[in-house]
Parts: C-alpha cells; structure tokens; sequence
C-alpha cells in the first residue's frame, strides 16, 4: 500500500516515482519491487533532477 508523498526508487535502472495519490498494491519496476526512499533521500533526489526548459 502506498500513501501520499512517498517516493520510490528502482534498484535496476534508477527510476523515481512520486506517489500523489495512494492506494493498494505495490509499485514495481524492472520486475522487481521498488525501494522507498527516506525522506532525505528523497528530497536530495528530487532537488537533483533536470527541470524542464533549463540548459
């Protein structure tokens, strides 16, 4: 089950996922069940990650 706000990570291929909205099941990427990312984590990710329309 995930919940709002959480962030995942794929081990295989580094893939993030922001859950906006929760629900039942488990996330999966690669056939593999995603990571939850920590808080920290996640935020360092996020900060990190390319905007769109930037050089």
């Amino acid at each position: 089950m995930t919940t709002k706000a959480e962030v995942y990570k794929c081990k295989v291929c580094g893939a993030i996922l922001a859950v906006i909205t929760g629900g039942k099941g488990e996330l999966a990427c690669c056939n593999q069940k995603m990571a939850e990312v920590t808080p920290d984590k996640a935020k360092r990710l996020i900060h990190d990650m390319p905007r769109p329309g930037t050089p």
